[in-house]
């Protein structure tokens, strides 16, 4: 049974929020971006990028202009249009939550083109080619989210414990608001308010996929921290 004490007016201020306004109901919680689901756009991005370099995607780089092309035709085919710097741009700007989002814009930028185009022309083949190379390149990537959403399912183990509660501790205060805020969106059982400006956490009622998530988050807050623990454990095995 692991038990994490809190002590500060950042915890005590997320609970009084709560308490004014009534309870849980009118209180919105900020989602904390998971750093696995943060790789996975990267990787999305880089994606992207390739295929903007192709010199063969040149027409799928920008929307379709068809009032210069006069087809007068295409949005009346086209419900969805979508193109590649548009995806690029939505990438940077942070509009996608999970890397299958972006997957889904992409591959609406072949579908348009073989709606819109005869099967069997120039464009459709097109489409038909740069999709099978995005698709080898995407697989890469979601195959890692299967795995990755495998292991979250494993219980955590004694020594992640630990280590989770260590890190924490090593939280900045704004950090410790963001990570008690996600615990208390996805697993308000955890968290019990004591007396005063004490905030306890109970460990072992986090589910696994929570932990393994707000663990990567932990990570990502103290890299160093992390990185001198693996180089601990190798040098006692």
């Amino acid at each position: 049974f692991y038990l994490i004490q809190f002590f500060g007016i950042i915890v005590k201020n997320i609970w009084n929020k709560r308490e004014n306004t009534g309870g849980k109901k009118n209180f919105t919680l900020p989602v904390v971006a998971m750093a696995s689901k943060q790789d996975g756009l990267t990787q999305m991005k880089k994606i992207v990028s390739y295929l903007m370099t192709r010199q063969d995607a040149v027409p799928f780089r920008e929307p379709v202009d068809w009032r210069q092309l006069q087809i007068f035709d295409y949005p009346q085919i086209v419900k969805r249009p979508m193109d590649l710097g548009t995806i690029k741009k939505k990438l940077e700007n942070g509009e996608y939550r999970t890397p299958a989002e972006c997957a889904a814009d992409i591959r609406l930028v072949w579908e348009n083109c073989m709606i819109y185009n005869q099967d069997g022309s120039d464009y459709y083949r097109l489409a038909e080619k740069l999709s099978k190379k995005f698709e080898d390149k995407y697989a890469k990537v979601s195959n890692k989210e299967v795995s990755s959403a495998i292991d979250d399912d494993k219980v955590p183990t004694l020594e992640e414990k630990l280590l989770f509660e260590q890190m924490i501790y090593r939280l900045r205060a704004e950090q410790t608001g963001e990570v008690v805020l996600t615990l208390d969106q996805r697993c308000p059982d955890c968290l019990a308010k004591v007396d005063g400006d004490e905030l306890e956490i109970t460990v072992d009622v986090i589910d696994p996929r929570t932990f393994h998530d707000v663990f990567r988050t932990l990570q990502s807050y103290v890299p160093e921290f992390s990185t001198k623990n693996k180089k601990k454990r190798r040098k006692r095995t």
